[in-house]
């Protein structure tokens, strides 16, 4: 009986939380196109046979322009810290560019396992896997282990599970066999609204997105979440309402059914978008919303 810590780190919209979710078989990190979805750490936990993996999902690695960023990069690189081994995650498909170089150099910092997985491999020919492979090698250098997957796809997760076996250092168990994540079923609603949210908006305003629950009212049979949707500038929150409120409703009306599978009961979502001017630079408010470390 085996077990260890992994984190899974790489710049912004690598396909990280892609692949946590395709490794857990559930979801518990939401999934965009934009940069900078996931703004803390996740654990998922998965055990096969007599090993138990953990999994930890961090934000991209990247140089911050705010305090939220400043909050985003912080938990990644504390998370190198405290692991076994760490899966640096590259899309395959894109030049290594300087901010991979910048996530290169702080993984090589810390002394622990470095395991490079090259996503997207569905996109590449042999030949071009090859090609990367030697740019891999020219611009980032060496590491303890490469694999090549297409998480989308599920293609070569098994790869992870055998590659990290020997990075597993405890003899017990961390957490129970029918536990597959540590995340409270409150940040997993808030998420899974902001989820909604960046699917149907663009340019700055998805990174201008906080959730906050205001207010719950949970019964055996009905639950009532109290939502706010910050914002930081008044035309922000006009195109998240939408003409006659459209927007807002689709994203509640999607969000309310993903909630009502995830807590098997009937749920009312009631949401209210906010402004609150530059919020992802005011320490105080971002401690409120718990990015806090």
């Amino acid at each position: 009986m085996r077990s260890g810590f992994i984190a899974i780190v790489g710049r912004p919209n690598v396909g990280k939380s892609t692949m946590m979710n395709k490794l857990i078989e559930e979801k518990v990190a939401i999934v965009s196109n934009k940069s900078g979805t996931t703004r803390d750490r996740i654990k998922g936990i998965v055990n096969k046979g007599e090993n138990q993996y953990i999994f930890m999902d961090t934000p991209g690695i990247h140089k911050p322009r705010h305090l939220l960023g400043e909050h985003m990069t912080n938990v990644a690189l504390e998370t190198l810290k405290g692991v076994d081994a760490i899966m640096f995650l590259l899309d395959g498909t894109q030049e290594i560019s300087t901010g991979d170089e910048f996530v290169n150099d702080h993984v090589k910092a810390v002394n622990t396992p470095v395991v490079l997985v090259i996503n997207k491999i569905d996109k590449l020919s042999d030949q071009e896997i090859q090609d990367k492979l030697l740019e891999i090698k020219e611009k980032l250098g060496d590491f303890d282990k490469i694999i090549t997957i297409a998480a989308e796809y599920g293609i070569g997760m098994h790869k992870i599970y055998d590659e990290l076996r020997e990075y597993l250092t405890s003899d017990v168990w961390y957490y129970p066999e029918d536990m597959y994540t540590d995340i409270s079923i409150n940040k997993m609603i808030r998420e899974i609204v902001r989820e909604k949210l960046l699917f149907y908006t663009k340019d700055e305003i998805p990174h201008s997105i906080a959730i906050e629950i205001i207010d719950i009212d949970n019964t055996p049979k009905l639950a009532r979440y109290d939502i706010n949707i910050y914002v930081e500038r008044d035309s922000q929150k006009g195109i998240i309402i939408g003409k006659d409120g459209n927007l807002l409703k689709k994203v509640g009306r999607e969000a309310r059914l993903e909630i009502e599978n995830l807590l098997e009961k009937k749920v009312f979502l009631n949401l209210w978008v906010k402004v609150k001017k530059n919020w992802r630079k005011k320490k105080d408010f971002l401690k409120e919303l718990g990015y806090d470390e």
